[in-house]
């Protein structure tokens, strides 16, 4: 799980059904549940995840944060070809 430092509390403004299971963020990823769940759980995580004790979610706002960091270093590298 995640240690107490790494974890993130949801905001008032966001409820249980706008945070996303690791199978819905791994379908939008096109990655496995096991491979979201291993970027969210290391010492530095790639996609910040709110801890519910068993429960692991995330918030689609941070999904999107990380597409968007990995298109703009691919963009980024296109570049300098």
């Amino acid at each position: 799980m995640l240690s107490a430092d790494s974890q993130v509390q949801p905001s008032d403004s966001e409820t249980m059904e706008d945070l996303l299971t690791p199978e819905q963020v791994a379908k939008r990823l096109g990655v496995s549940p096991r491979w979201v769940r291993d970027h969210a759980t290391r010492r530095s995580p790639r996609i910040p995840a709110v801890d519910l004790g068993s429960r692991m979610r995330f918030r689609p706002s941070a999904v999107e944060d990380f597409i968007s960091e990995r298109s703009r270093g691919t963009s980024q590298n296109k570049r300098r070809v």
